[in-house]
């Protein structure tokens, strides 16, 4: 039995998305050392962080903790999901072998702040293995390590990412799936809406998602006058309710994905989108293009630019054919790169390389 703990903010969906593939290895025990939040599964133990302040320095505080953890679990290897917070973890505990994951943010953020890139160089020199979800994530780590960098991305369950045949009415419905932050650009992709609105009354606009400027956006589609064509859905953790999630993501005709930042370096629900064999405007920044093919799959538009995005709009609003074409072609590209069952494979396979256990 390989024993693994896994170092991640278990709060995080796609954290629980690894937490979950593994766990359902036979061979594998999973222990999850996180703070305690978000969905837990029956296969795997979970230890606690403390929260002392309720911010980054938590991190520095629980080292000991973490480390009278990895003693009372002795495992065969330690895995820290993104770099600078659980990494920090995982490197200070000194315990070998140490696999680093970097995400986005702490690739490409975290090492403007001097302090912050000698703690990640720090970190990545104690690792016996370092991975990435993307390959522009690739390249920008290589200023941080001269280890070797595997490339495992976070893909979807292609049998379980399927549209489904829902009952339609004559609405062409717009949906994303954001985290209502600034970073994501969900007020670019109002303001393009309420102008393809002015053309088009047969359009809706279905955000998934919360987060601080939830009632900024929902005052914005009021002065914008289009908030009775906007449904601002909330949070809806697929893990938890996948039926919901998945049933809407199928009622969607376009996604849209439109983050302001290169640190968003891969896109999970772009992938997801284009699963569903749906049509993508997304942003040409950090990875998105590498999981939107431009003219292919969907379009790429410059970030902040809702006039450009308010164009992609109506070519896909006016041409059903194209929507059907670029969804299929999203479809195969997501078989072809992004089968999620591959992915954890690959990771498992690394798991068995620095470990040397190879019975699983």
């Amino acid at each position: 039995m390989l024993k693994v703990v896994i170092l991640g903010e278990n709060g995080s969906v796609h954290i629980q998305k690894w937490v979950k593939a593994i766990s359902e290895f036979e061979k594998i025990e999973l222990h999850v050392i996180s703070f305690d939040r978000g969905v837990k599964f029956d296969k795997v133990t979970y230890h606690p962080l403390k929260i002392y302040f309720n911010n980054k320095l938590d991190f520095f505080f629980n080292t000991r903790i973490v480390r009278r953890y990895l003693r009372l679990i002795n495992p065969d290897l330690i895995h820290a999901h993104y770099a600078t917070s659980y990494g920090y973890l995982g490197a200070r505990a000194n315990f070998h072998p140490f696999v680093i994951t970097g995400w986005g943010a702490d690739i490409f953020d975290s090492p403007k702040n001097v302090l912050m890139k000698q703690l990640l160089i720090s970190s990545f020199k104690q690792a016996d293995a370092v991975t990435v979800l993307s390959k522009i994530t690739k390249t920008e780590i290589s200023k941080l390590t001269n280890k070797n960098v595997t490339l495992i991305p976070f893909g979807v369950d292609i049998e379980k990412f399927k549209k489904r045949d829902l009952a339609k009415d004559n609405f062409i419905r717009i949906g994303t799936v954001r985290t209502l932050s600034e970073k994501y650009g969900v007020e670019f992709l109002i303001r393009a809406f309420s102008i393809v609105c002015k053309r088009h009354d047969n359009i809706k606009l279905e955000i998934v998602g919360d987060g601080p400027l939830r009632s900024f956006l929902e005052s914005l589609a009021k002065e914008l006058g289009v908030f009775d064509k906007v449904t601002f859905h909330g949070y809806v953790n697929q893990n938890a309710d996948f039926e919901k999630y998945i049933n809407l993501m199928s009622s969607f005709d376009v996604f849209a994905i439109l983050s302001i930042l290169d640190s968003e370096t891969f896109g999970v629900a772009a992938v997801e989108a284009s699963s569903c064999s749906l049509p993508i405007i997304a942003t040409d920044v950090g990875g998105l293009p590498e999981v939107v093919q431009n003219n292919e799959t969907g379009f790429l538009v410059p970030p902040k630019d809702f006039i450009a995005t308010a164009n992609a709009l109506e070519t896909l609003i006016l041409d059903e054919s194209l929507r059907i074409k670029m969804g299929l072609q999203g479809r195969l590209k997501v078989e072809n790169e992004y089968f999620w069952k591959n992915n954890v494979n690959k990771m498992v396979n690394l798991y068995k390389d620095i470990s040397g256990y190879n019975n699983i």
